[in-house]
């Protein structure tokens, strides 16, 4: 069962929190302040933790470089809550690694659907090595998952194609805006990218042409829109597009679209 740490100062968001995580299967563990989540995060090992950014004595970006730190809790995913609406506050959150920053008050699904996310596939555990007839260890190796960023400023559904994309067996990582979808780009560098046109600051047509500027080897993009221009089709194509889709597009038919690509 996987354990999710909640580190929140008000008592009734805390415990709403945690009865909605233990319906859904998870083990919930609750901290009103930083020095209590430390002691709780390296004595129960966490695999989440949930972490408002307004706590006493400090704040939760303090909380998190702490955990950091320490060698129980360094490579723990955090997700951070805030009822700010402050754009510097995703910024941090992003320089930080966190997962994702969710806004109170909660919407139910959106908050298990990040949850999810974060979380990951479940692990199952096998034996590391097996013995052929002459005695020598055989190594079991798994390829490597593709990795995919998925660079969209609507939350819900980005967080949602996160979830779809890691069922499919690909490792996400999502990007709410043109600069960090950039960022990430340039830094992690992904096997494709999932990318809506219409972003801020910029759109993704920035986006793309930014990867192309950065990235030596040409990335597989395909493009997100709602809109039917047909000029924003031809701009996808000029800037080397592997797939162009409109919304509500299928995920299953995007998934099927990734996978031909990266085969």
């Amino acid at each position: 069962m996987k354990k999710i740490l909640i580190v929140e100062d008000d008592q009734k968001i805390a415990f709403a929190l945690c009865v909605r995580l233990k319906a859904q299967g998870y083990a919930a563990l609750m901290a009103g302040d930083g020095i209590t989540a430390i002691n709780i995060a390296v004595r129960d090992r966490p695999d989440l933790v949930i972490m408002d950014i307004s706590l006493p004595a400090g704040n939760g970006f303090m909380l998190a470089e702490r955990f950091r730190e320490l060698p129980e809790t360094r490579a723990t995913p955090v997700i951070f809550a805030t009822a700010s609406h402050d754009p510097d506050l995703r910024k941090k959150a992003i320089d930080l690694g966190a997962m994702g920053l969710l806004r109170k008050p909660y919407d139910a699904e959106s908050l298990l659907v990040l949850v999810k996310h974060a979380l990951g596939p479940c692990d199952h555990v096998a034996p590391a090595a097996s013995l052929n007839l002459s005695g020598q260890s055989l190594e079991k190796t798994k390829p490597r998952p593709k990795r995919i960023l998925i660079v969209e400023d609507d939350e819900k559904v980005a967080l949602a194609l996160a979830v779809r994309m890691r069922a499919a067996g690909f490792h996400t990582t999502v990007a709410n805006d043109a600069v960090s979808g950039l960022q990430s780009a340039v830094s992690s560098t992904p096997d494709a990218v999932v990318l809506d046109i219409s972003l801020s600051p910029g759109d993704g047509f920035s986006v793309a042409e930014g990867i192309q500027a950065n990235i030596s080897t040409p990335l597989p993009i395909f493009f997100l829109t709602a809109s039917k221009r047909p000029e924003f089709r031809q701009r996808a194509r000029q800037l080397g597009a592997t797939a162009f889709f409109e919304k509500p597009y299928e995920a299953r038919v995007l998934v099927a679209a990734i996978n031909r690509a990266l085969a």
